[in-house]
């Protein structure tokens, strides 16, 4: 099952702003390097804001965005917590979720658009799991 990344309307403004702020500066400054590295620039941030997503499959979480990949065993799922964390994550939200996993105590920090499922889709899973809000 997918679960695209829930975007926070200025988080578009910056991933679709930047990129053209900075193309049109090139532009008018007639700069060769400047124009390579927004267009770099626009291509990286669209992939990300384009890719950005949670798949559970069997006993995995997926979790991807832009050319970057995690994957994470459910069954090494030990708590769930909302946060607003505003830490860089490959969350496209402040409204995320913090999913503390294995036994090195590492989180992983996501923002599914549709939470409750996504909640629901892992406690089915693995019934284990402590859910927590802020």
């Amino acid at each position: 099952m997918y679960f695209p990344s829930k975007r926070d309307w200025w988080l578009g403004v910056i991933f679709f702003g930047l990129p053209l702020v900075t193309i049109f500066e090139a532009i008018r400054t007639n700069s060769t390097e400047g124009l390579i590295f927004s267009i770099i620039l626009a291509v990286a941030l669209l992939w990300l804001w384009f890719t950005t997503g949670y798949r559970i499959d069997g006993q995995t979480l997926y979790i991807h965005y832009g050319p970057f990949k995690r994957t994470v065993d459910i069954s090494s799922i030990r708590k769930i917590n909302k946060t607003r964390s505003p830490w860089s994550a490959p969350a496209l939200s402040i409204d995320r979720l913090a999913i503390s996993y294995a036994h090195d105590f590492r989180v992983a920090i996501i923002s599914p658009k549709d939470q409750e499922t996504f909640i629901n889709t892992l406690l089915v899973k693995n019934s284990n799991i402590l859910v927590k809000d802020y």
